[in-house]
């Protein structure tokens, strides 16, 4: 019995973790395998001028823009926004902020998701809901 109820109750969790708002961990896995990575006019037309929103590896929730004109702006939680600067160069973006330092990124999307890898150490810096 203790073994059934063990068996159940472990099943309930796992099924509560595949579902729900994306949690610190998978929003730094990698792409899925059917992910095409996007071009950079692709990551100009997907991303730019759009709102994305993702979750940092610490479990903070926050949005970045990234505007048409060049200029970009992040909000970590409830801490203030930041101003940065987003270029493309071939099929890569890279973004910056004084706080937070360059990412350069490959783009790969799955027409649901966008993933930000990075250019150098290919981890995953964020997936993004694009809105």
């Amino acid at each position: 019995m203790f073994k059934l109820l063990t068996t159940l109750a472990m099943a309930l969790f796992l099924t509560g973790c595949s579902s729900g708002p994306q949690t610190p961990n998978d929003a730094h896995l990698p792409p899925p395998a059917g992910a095409k990575q996007l071009s950079g006019a692709e990551i100009e037309q997907t991303l730019i001028g759009r709102k994305l929103t993702s979750v940092t590896a610490k479990g903070h929730d926050f949005w970045e823009t990234l505007n048409r004109d060049g200029t970009a702006k992040i909000q970590i939680a409830s801490d203030r926004v930041e101003k940065g600067r987003w270029k493309v160069a071939g099929d890569v973006i890279c973004v910056s902020y004084e706080k937070y330092g360059e990412e350069c990124s490959t783009a790969h999307s799955d027409g649901a998701s966008v993933w930000l890898v990075d250019q150098m150490k290919k981890t995953t810096n964020n997936k993004f809901t694009v809105h």
